[in-house]
Formats: C-alpha cells, structure tokens, sequence
C-alpha cells in the first residue's frame, strides 16, 4: 500500500528534476521552454487524475497513468542542451519507447482485445531494442576486447522512430475494430483513444517533413511545445476512454473536432504560406489575425454541417429521423399520428422499400406506413420470442447483429433472430414506462450495412422511452375507455337485473298478499251485511273480543263465509298494522311444514308474525301440526320443520271449525291442549238460512261480482226470482247462494235475472209458464231464440218469425236503444250491499 502511494510521486520527481537539469545547463529556460516543462510535469499528474477509473478498477486506468508518466518525462527530457548531461537522454531512450508501447498495448486490449495475439510480444521486444539502441547511442565509447566501441550517432533517432511506427499500429487497431465488429460500446470508447492519437500523428508528420525536407532541428521549442500539446491531447483521449461516462459523447466530441480542425489547420497552412509577406505588429497585424479568425469561422460554418454529416454513422440519417420522431410525436393525439409521426422519418432513413413497424401490447397493435407516410393500424400480437426477449432486459435495445454472433453459443435465440430476419430489422427498441413494457419500435435496416453506433443506441433508448410514454398515455386513454364501455355494460346488465329483480320482488310481494290474504280475498274486501239480527248481534260481540289478544275459534256450517269477519276482528285490534294471513288447512297435505315452514319456505306462523292468522278447518291439522301449534301457543316459539333453530311466534290465531272442538275431543280427533287455548273465545256463525233479512242485499253483492266476472253490464233481478231465493234454505249457505247467482247470470239474457234464469233448487218446483216476464221481455227472448236458430243469420231469423227483414231489424234496434236507456238508471239504483 505504501509502495502504492509513493510511486505515482516519482514521475512529477523526475519531471521536476529533469527541469532543473536542462534549466541548469541552459542557463535558464526560454517560455515556449517553461511551458512544455510545466505540460510535461502536468503529464506526470496523470495517475492521480484518474485515480477514481483506477479505484473503479476500470479496465486501462493504471496503463493511462503511466502513459500520461512516460510521455510528461519524456517531453521535459528534451529540454536543454544534449551535450551538458547524458541524465536527459537516457531518459529520453527509456521513457519514449515505454509511452509507445503503452499507446500499443491500449490500442490491442482496451476497450476490447482484437486479434493479434503476437502483437504484445513484438511491442515489447521494439521497446526493449529501440530503448536500447537509443541508451547505447548516447553512452560515451566503451572499451570492450581492447576494442574501442562507439554506437552510431543515427541511433539516437531509434525510440523516435519506434515511436512514431507504434502511433501507426495504435491507429490502425483503432480504426480495424469496426471491421472486427467489436460492440458498439467499445467503438465508442475506441473512438477517444483515436481522437487522443490523431494531433501526435499530426505533429509527428509535420516535424518529419519539417527534418527531412527543411532539415530542421527537431529540438526547436515550437515542436516541444506542440508535441507536449499534442501529448496532452493523447492522455485526455485514453483517460475519457477508460472512463465509461464519457462513451456517449465520443461522437459528437469527434464530428466537432474534426469540424473544427480542418479550418483551422487551413488557416494555419495559409498562414505559413504568407508568414513572409504578413506585417510584424501594429494595428495591421491585428487586422490581419482577425481576419484570420473570421475567415476560420466562416469556413467552420460552411464545412461544418457536411463535416458531421459525413462522420456520423450512415451519413446521420438515422440521428436525423429520431430527432424529427421527436419533434413531430409532441402534437399527436392517437395511434395514428404517432405511427405516422414516428414510422415515416425512419422510413426515410433506412429507404423507401424498408418497413418499419410500431407494436403496441394494450390493446395488441401494429402501426406501418406507406410510401406516403399514412398509417395503418392492424390487429397484430408481438412475437413471444420477442416479447420474452424484452421482458428479460428491459429498456435494453435489441441489436440484431449482435444476437446474430450469440446465436451459435446460445441457440434459445435462434427463433428471435429468424424473427428479426424476417422483418429485416436494424434493432428492436424497446417502448417502456418506469420499466412497464408498453410495446417495441421495429427499425429496418434498409440499405444500411454499417452497425448501429453507441449513440444512436443511447438516441434510440430515448427515443423509445418517449413513445413508450405517448403509447402508455394512449394505451391508457383507449383502457379507459374500453373500461368505462365494460361498465357502460355492466351497468346496463345490472339495470336489467335491477328491473328483473324489481318485477320478480312486485310479484313475490304480490305472491305473499296473496299467501297471505289466502281464500276469499274478494269477500273480505266486500262490505259487511248485517241487518239481521243474529248478524247484528254477532257484529258487537266481535267488536268486544277483537281488543283481546287471545286466541278465537268460529264455529260455522260450510259455506258460511268467515273471511270478511276475521278480517274485521283484525283491524279493529291492536294488530291491524300488520299482516293478515288465511291459511286452509283442509286444502294442504303437509300441515306441519306449511304451518313451521322449513329452511327454504317460511310457515303460516313466520308469515302471519306481527298480525293475525286465520286457520280455516283447523280439526283438519295432522296430529303433529297440532301438538305443534299447541306447544307454540305455550312457548311464544315454533321450530321449523327438519331444523334445530327456533324463531319467536307473535300472532293471534282465529280458527275455524265446522263442528265444536270438545265432542272432537272426546273421540281422540283433536289435540286437548290446542282445543284448550282455541276454547277461551267461541263464537257461532249464523247460517244463511238464520240471517233471510240479510238475502236481498247478498243477492245484490253476488249479481255484481258475477257480472264483474262475466265481463257483462251490472243486472238486476225480477222480483219473482228474488222470491225464490227467499224461499230456499241455503244448506250450502253463502257459498251456494253465489253458485246460483253465478248461473242465472250466465243465462240471463235481460237486464234482469228471471226466475227462468234460475237454476232447480232443492225444495221448489220448476216454472212452467214460458210467457212469464214482461212483453219487451219475451219480444227480446223471441228476438234472441230466433238469431240463435238461424245461426246469425238475420234474414233467415226473420224468415222463421214470418217478418219483413226491415221489420226484424227495426225490432233489434228498438230493443238495443230500450236495453240501453235503461241500464244507466239501473246501475245508479241498484244496492251494492
């Protein structure tokens, strides 16, 4: 570690020395001399400049240091006068060959090695000889086998010219490795360690002509000098060439050099070409160096665009299209714009028979162009290959020559390269956001048949990261609105369900009134009739017992309509917000899992709970559904059928029975402990035969219902049929009395019911008199009678009652306009209960 820090001192020690050595001799230096001491000694610096590459261990650091040595000594060791000490020219010999061999050794192993594998051997072997000749040129004569040896003075031009032949070689391996296809990366370093090489090559080339053709000393201070220069450009050029941040900027850096060099050096010839004829001082000096200057500048701005035009890779086509991809992608709007804006500058790079493609992920897409520059986009996936490819390194661009040379030793990309083979691609740029893979860019290789640079490689990457981000915002504005589509749909599915589920609800509700206002729903909501006075009676006594919460049975003859008084005891009890449920148990096979439901149905407790139930026919419960209601009229709680879990019962019953429960008790038909809390309120129905007063106004209320049903105008009833009814004894009660009504009505051809019209009832003997009725009343039966015979036909019917046609018409008219006149009256005045 120590040794490590003390010998990057010992070259600005020589360097110093070596100063003082030739200021010494000279009797002072003049300041072209002073200069080249103080470049030569900042050459020595070297190690510590780029002791960061060195700490990095980036390849060729250290050999940059000891070039920058090497060089910085070998310039101060050319100072002075040559005769006063030999010190100076030993290190000359010494420390020249060593800086070209280092220049050698760099130009063969960094970036990249090349393939002259004997070529360090050689090196080596030119530095140790040509630094020995030059060492043995400059020793005074030696006796050796009592011979006198003196070496011949041209030796002392030996490391000169090993140097000079070393700045060729290390050239050549510079400008070769295109042809060795080395990556793009190491040209773009090898292009600094160029650059550093092409101003010593310069100087060495004018100082040959300058000695050989004029004869000049090549010791002058003017070619120190622009050697340390040209030294110092050199060390500059290797440093930036080991250091990897410095890679992209080696094109641009070159083009501007060179822009920039070849007017000066003009200017330069010209000068030397006029140095006789220009004026010594003064303002005429002035004038001519600025004009100099102008015209440097002048030439610098006509050559300069075509200087880096014609240096760039391919003639800069490709730079150009990314950078008027760029400019023009800022102003797209969709897809379109940005294949048009995007494909057609890299159409016209590659050439107008090349096809450049934009491939897009979400939604999976690909954008072309025409000749004209109009995009199409089609419908087109990526190639998995190509997709895996990308997905594996992203942002990383995809350079077909490159996996061409891998494809031997890696055959898993045989398939991508056939791909990009197949679509003639330069490279596959890769279009991301924050490492989001949005798509790929195709670039074609057209009629290029240079490889891509590091610069376009690194443009490109920019330039794919830009569209990855147009891409992405557009990807994502067409996701959007793809997604406000699904939900568009969605919504409207669900609306759809919505209103589904709203009609099927409207009907399930409608299902459970009905479930639960059970039978006779149109006799609850008809109006009580009560004129009776058993009815009358029976009214007040329900008006007592429906403030009670206990439970009431109604013992009633079949036919005797319950309903409606049900209905009443439950509006006119505390319970009358709630449902009212009517519940036959004669009309049901399962009365235990009708009355507790199940897991999947609700029973007549869970859906009366809250309200009342009316249990018609309760004797017609099964044995267990009886037990059951029992023990829930005890426990305030009913277990479902086939389940452990109990729910809370909170109804009041009112059951129905044809028969007193305490004789069905004594047979065993009836449960004691249910007929126990259905025997606190016992109420008995009067049967229609008990109620007569009653009749009329029920007659009245089954009229309307039947002509309701029959879709007919309301009719009346003859008194004589009215008669009958009164007459009759209703066994079947109310259910038998709407029977027959039902019937008159449907045979009823008049406004009113006749006794014609009335079916045989038991107990009265048949009408025998076919005049019976009114005169308009057997004219419009014979009317009627007749068309029937005649099947409709009018003229026909008039033929079998022996009129005229006009007088069979005149007659129907007449009883149309008498029927209709009257049926407006006979509406308002007929009783509706």
């Amino acid at each position: 570690m120590r040794n490590s820090r003390i010998l990057p001192l010992l070259g600005p020690a020589a360097a110093l020395y070596l100063a003082a050595d030739a200021a010494a001799a000279a009797g002072g230096l003049l300041p072209l001399g002073w200069v080249t001491a103080l470049l030569g000694v900042a050459l020595t610096l070297t190690p510590f400049m780029v002791r960061e590459l060195i700490a990095a261990e980036s390849p060729g650091a250290r050999r940059v240091g000891t070039l920058g040595v090497a060089l910085g000594v070998a310039l101060v060791a050319t100072l002075g006068p040559t005769a006063e000490t030999m010190t100076r020219d030993l290190t000359f010999a010494v420390a020249l060959p060593l800086a070209a061999a280092v220049v050698v050794d760099l130009a063969l192993d960094v970036p990249d090695r090349i393939p002259w594998r004997r070529a360090r051997m050689l090196l080596v072997l030119g530095a140790i000889v040509s630094g020995a000749l030059g060492m043995a040129a400059t020793l005074p004569a030696i006796e050796w086998f009592d011979q006198i040896w003196i070496a011949p003075p041209r030796l002392l031009a030996a490391p000169i010219y090993f140097a000079f032949a070393s700045l060729g070689v290390a050239a050549l391996a510079r400008l070769g490795r295109r042809s060795w296809r080395s990556p793009p990366e190491a040209l773009a370093s090898s292009a600094w360690g160029l650059l550093g090489l092409l101003p010593m090559v310069g100087v060495a080339a004018v100082a040959a002509v300058l000695v050989l053709r004029f004869g000049l000393d090549p010791r002058t201070d003017a070619l120190r000098l622009s050697a340390s220069v040209a030294a110092a450009a050199m060390v500059y050029g290797h440093a930036a060439m080991v250091d990897p941040t410095k890679r992209l900027r080696a094109g641009p850096a070159t083009r501007e050099i060179v822009a920039w060099s070849i007017p000066v050096a003009l200017g330069v010839g010209l000068a030397f070409q006029m140095a006789s004829s220009l004026p010594r001082a003064g303002w005429p000096l002035a004038i001519v160096a600025s004009a100099w200057f102008l015209g440097v500048l002048l030439v610098w701005r006509a050559t300069g665009p075509w200087i880096r035009r014609s240096l760039a890779p391919h003639g800069g086509r490709l730079l150009a299209a990314i950078d008027r991809a760029r400019r023009d992608m800022g102003s797209t709007s969709d897809l379109d714009e940005l294949g048009a804006a995007v494909l057609a500058p890299m159409r016209r790079a590659a050439g107008d028979d090349s096809l450049p493609r934009l491939l897009t992920l979400a939604p999976s897409r690909e954008v072309r162009v025409d000749a004209a520059g109009t995009a199409r986009v089609y419908r087109a996936t990526m190639p998995d290959a190509l997709e895996a490819r990308l997905a594996e390194a992203p942002g990383e661009v995809v350079v077909t020559d490159l996996l061409s040379g891998h494809v031997v030793r890696r055959p898993e990309l045989r398939e991508l390269v056939e791909v990009l083979e197949a679509w003639d691609a330069l490279c596959i740029v890769p279009l991301g956001v924050r490492g989001e893979l949005e798509g790929a860019l195709v670039v074609p290789r057209g009629h290029r048949r240079v490889a891509l640079s590091l610069e376009e490689i690194a443009k490109l990457g920019t330039l794919g990261e830009e569209i990855g981000t147009r891409v992405g915002l557009l990807g994502g504005r067409d996701r959007a609105l793809q997604h406000v589509a699904e939900l568009a749909a969605r919504y409207d599915a669900l609306e759809e369900r919505n209103a589904a589920a709203e009609e099927e609800r409207d009907r399930l509700r409608a299902d459970t009134d009905e479930l639960r206002a059970g039978r006779g729903r149109a006799r609850q909501d008809a109006p009580p009739v009560a004129y009776s006075v058993e009815m009358r009676a029976l009214h007040d006594r329900l008006r007592e017992v429906a403030a009670q919460e206990a439970a009431l049975t109604f013992i009633a003859e079949p036919g005797v309509s319950i309903d409606r008084l049900a209905r009443s005891v439950h509006e006119e009890s505390s319970r009358a917000g709630g449902p009212f449920v009517v519940a036959d148990a004669s009309g049901t096979r399962d009365t235990s899992r009708a009355l507790l439901g199940d897991a999947e149905q609700p029973g007549w407790l869970r859906l009366a709970a809250g309200g009342t139930l009316l249990l018609a026919d309760v004797p017609a419960l099964d044995a267990a559904a009886q037990h059951a209601l029992a023990e829930a009229l005890a426990l305030k709680q009913a277990r479902p059928v086939d389940d452990s879990s109990a729910y809370s019962v909170d109804v009041r019953l009112v059951a129905t029975s044809r028969l007193p429960l305490d004789p069905l008790v004594e047979v065993g038909a009836f449960d004691p402990e249910l007929a126990r809390w259905l025997g606190t309120v016992s109420l008995e129905i009067p049967p229609l035969r008990r109620r007569r007063e009653d009749i009329p106004s029920l007659v009245m209320l089954a009229l309307d219902r039947a002509s309701r049903v029959l879709g007919r105008p309301p009719i009346g009833i003859a008194q004589a049929a009215l008669d009958v009814l009164l007459a009759h004894d209703w066994p079947g009660n109310l259910r038998e009395l709407q029977h027959v009504v039902d019937r008159a009505v449907a045979r009823a051809e008049g406004p009113q019911v006749l006794r014609a019209d009335l079916p045989l009832l038991a107990g009265t003997a048949p009408t025998s008199d076919p005049l019976e009725g009114t005169f308009a009343a057997l004219e419009h039966r014979i009317l009627e009678r007749a068309l029937r015979r005649a099947k409709g036909n009018k003229s026909e019917a008039a033929r079998l009652l022996g009129l005229k046609r006009t007088t069979f018409l005149d007659k129907l008219k007449r009883q149309a306009s008498d029927a209709e006149s009257k049926s407006a009256p006979e509406r308002e005045a007929s009783p509706r209960g």
